[in-house]
């Protein structure tokens, strides 16, 4: 079964990619860079020049970003506007229609939805909780870049008793976004969901890390506090920005990816109460 995972990963990508599983099974970060990533990091500096650093288009339109190099091959995606498309989307219309005050972005990354939402007023309180220390920093810079100087705290990684930190905001009028890598199944347990039986949810299922009945059981649980709407990510349109046609489509489909190994899925669950 691991040979064949081996030589189905040369068929597929060459020897560049065998060599990066290699070193994965071996818990070796380091990774050579093939020619499709050398062609996104070029993208991405393109259109950071291009859109000067800003997005310039969806919900979070104006709002300025620090050019990091963890992040830089979903950077166009960022700056165009389309990256998680359908969370920002539901983001918005649960802020018009609900008049909520706090959002909490569990497993922040550098703060796209977390800067994004308070840019554009959709929320008076951004929380983050982010595991990686340079993140963090980075999170912070993008605030400061945006003229935020308050209105933010940022936390560490969230355990299972994230909530003690969030004793002072009303949780009733607050949407968390949960975007942990599998820790969405052990974090939120049924003592944390009744606790949040009043709050808004956005949870990033990483269904590929886990066994289909822990899933299972996990939305299960959930549907005895929220009813639920599952959105996965839809298409994209290169076609609404005119100066993309000096690229190739490749090019375009590149700049769009946000580099998923499988097609995400999301749950948004609204309280019963």
């Amino acid at each position: 079964m691991i040979k064949k995972k081996y030589i189905d990963s040369y068929n597929r990508f060459g020897f560049t990619n065998l060599v990066n599983k290699f070193f994965s099974k071996l818990g070796i970060k380091f990774k050579l860079r093939d020619d499709i990533f050398k062609k996104r990091v070029y993208l991405s500096k393109k259109i950071n020049e291009i859109c000067d650093g800003k997005v310039i288009d969806g919900v979070y339109k104006g709002t300025k970003l620090v050019y990091s190099s963890d992040y830089f091959t979903t950077k166009p995606a960022y700056l165009l506007g389309c990256y998680e498309k359908e969370v920002q989307e539901e983001i918005f219309k649960i802020s018009n229609e609900r008049k909520l005050k706090n959002f909490i972005n569990v497993g922040a990354g550098e703060g796209y939805h977390s800067v994004g939402t308070i840019k554009s007023n959709l929320f008076s309180t951004s929380i983050s909780f982010e595991l990686d220390e340079k993140n963090r920093e980075i999170i912070k810079q993008n605030f400061n870049l945006n003229g935020i100087s308050s209105s933010f705290k940022i936390y560490e990684k969230a355990d299972l008793n994230f909530l003690n930190l969030l004793n002072e905001i009303d949780l009733s009028k607050s949407l968390f976004l949960f975007d942990i890598e599998g820790d969405e199944f052990n974090i939120l347990n049924e003592k944390n969901l009744n606790l949040l039986k009043k709050s808004y949810l956005i949870i990033e299922i990483h269904h590929f890390y886990s066994k289909p009945n822990i899933v299972e059981t996990f939305e299960k649980n959930l549907t005895k506090f929220y009813s639920i709407n599952k959105i996965t990510t839809q298409n994209r349109n290169f076609t609404n920005f005119k100066f993309l046609n000096k690229f190739n489509d490749d090019e375009k489909w590149l700049m769009m990816s946000e580099s998923r190994s499988s097609t995400m899925k999301w749950l948004v669950c609204k309280p019963l109460l």
